[in-house]
């Protein structure tokens, strides 16, 4: 199924609870899933990203860009340019980790690190 961006947006708003303890990350994956339709492997990955992103670190599952792109705005956004430049970090981690594994380079979202990095 194909994650679009109505269903990251309410994903998003899900991962924010998780992230400030309101709820666990097993909730949070089924409140997705409720809210979205979204699978729960799917949400679970969502939330260990956005986790990810908040803390700087890399992260091994991948997004399309446009849920990359609204993760960016929404954490700057939501945070401040503090936990954006940690978001960015964290996705270059990323990129950097999948162009080890001889399939290809994320191309797509290196762009858009380099676009709001400047």
């Amino acid at each position: 199924m194909k994650i679009t961006i109505e269903m990251s947006e309410a994903a998003y708003e899900v991962a924010k609870k998780v992230y400030s303890q309101q709820i666990t990350r097993t909730e949070g994956k089924i409140e997705i899933n409720k809210v979205t339709g979204m699978n729960e492997g799917s949400a679970q990955a969502f939330i260990t990203i956005f986790l990810a992103m908040m803390n700087g670190e890399v992260y091994k599952r991948a997004f399309n860009n446009d849920t990359n792109k609204l993760l960016f705005e929404s954490i700057k956004r939501d945070y401040g340019k503090e936990y954006f430049i940690k978001a960015l970090d964290a996705s270059q981690k990323h990129v950097d980790y999948y162009s080890t594994l001889g399939k290809g380079t994320l191309s797509g979202l290196q762009s858009i690190i380099n676009e709001m990095r400047s």
